[in-house]
């Protein structure tokens, strides 16, 4: 796979034009400077705790590979190996153009390298983004009911329903070979040899309910502790930890779950690096709308974005240097893994 100037330049012009508004429009945004002055002033604590928890989310979400992956029948993936490529694709997923789909071909690559079939790295694909959109819906559909966020309800349900509905349908091919298999008979014979060999590849993941339990939990922490960093952001801006009912100036625990929902919509349209410019515009409304000052709200939501995206960003690319750049898992260097 590889980055060409063009895919940079369209990356990075929506960034450029973001920061020459702002620049343009800095006399009319007096807020920016107070909010730096705001954040100079956070409490270092709940700082040290918020970079506490961004690496233990990033160490959760390693645990939930390490258990699927495991779930094949003759791999075994160690804890260390699975937070390294957690860490190091997460880097390339934040910071560069089409940064998903690259940190998903890194993270198949290494996988492979492991000795995962394609069907194992395929099933662990589905499996994994399942279980987390699930959490994300459900942190969604609390912050409606209990804060009265302006989400859509029956959007966040039908989210919902999707996912369970895929999780069921993904764990049916892989109880049912068999049945797959006469499917696939009928398929034209370029695509049935390798249709079969996936089949018999889903065939060998046996995974137990306190194994998917386990997934599913750690998976869960993931999200809470991401949640947690945008908590201690707050915390450290302005000086006391958000409780159940809103003081003045101050938001609820709620309305930080609201902020992190925010956040990870933003970020998930990737218009510029890391989604710079959305991510901290509508976190920031967010915990505004929950009762912070504009103030209060600028500096900790750039608290939460220089502790889980610079940060950790940083720490996963030197962990990407260290790890695999040197094993030759770069861009542009094409290799092929054997399908089976």
């Amino acid at each position: 796979m590889k980055l060409t100037p063009k895919a940079w330049l369209q990356w990075l012009a929506p960034l450029v034009l973001l920061i020459a508004l702002i620049f343009a429009f800095r006399d009319q945004l007096p807020f920016l400077g107070q909010a730096f002055s705001t954040l100079l002033e956070a409490d270092p604590l709940p700082l040290v705790a918020g970079a506490f928890t961004a690496v233990s989310s990033l160490v959760a979400m390693a645990e939930v590979m390490r258990l699927l992956m495991n779930s094949g029948n003759t791999l075994r993936v160690s804890t260390k190996d699975t937070v390294a490529i957690t860490i190091a694709s997460n880097a390339w997923s934040t910071t560069i153009p089409g940064g998903p789909a690259f940190s998903a071909w890194l993270t198949y690559r290494v996988q492979r390298s492991w000795g995962a079939t394609l069907g194992l790295c395929g099933w662990f694909l589905v499996v994994s983004s399942i279980i987390s959109t699930m959490w994300l819906v459900l942190i969604g559909i609390a912050a409606v009911l209990f804060l009265g966020a302006d989400l859509s309800l029956p959007t966040l349900f039908s989210s919902l329903v999707a996912s369970i509905v895929l999780m069921t349908v993904v764990y049916w091919v892989t109880t049912h070979p068999e049945k797959l298999r006469a499917w696939a008979a009928s398929w034209p014979q370029c695509i049935r040899r390798n249709a079969i060999k996936v089949i018999d590849q889903l065939a060998t993941v046996r995974m137990t309910p306190q194994a998917f339990l386990g997934a599913s939990t750690h998976s869960l922490l993931n999200r809470l502790f991401d949640v947690a960093t945008l908590y201690f952001s707050v915390w450290a801006v302005t000086g006391s930890a958000p409780g159940l009912t809103a003081g003045t100036s101050h938001t609820t625990v709620m309305g930080v779950a609201l902020g992190y929902v925010m956040a990870k919509l933003a970020g998930s349209a990737q218009i510029t690096p890391g989604g710079v410019g959305t991510v901290e515009a509508l976190t920031a409304g967010a915990l505004v709308a929950s009762g912070m000052t504009l103030v209060d709200a600028t500096a900790a939501t750039l608290v939460y974005r220089l502790i889980s995206f610079i940060f950790i960003s940083a720490v996963g690319w030197i962990v990407f240097l260290f790890a695999y750049a040197r094993k030759g898992f770069m861009l542009g260097r094409q290799e092929h893994a054997p399908f089976d």
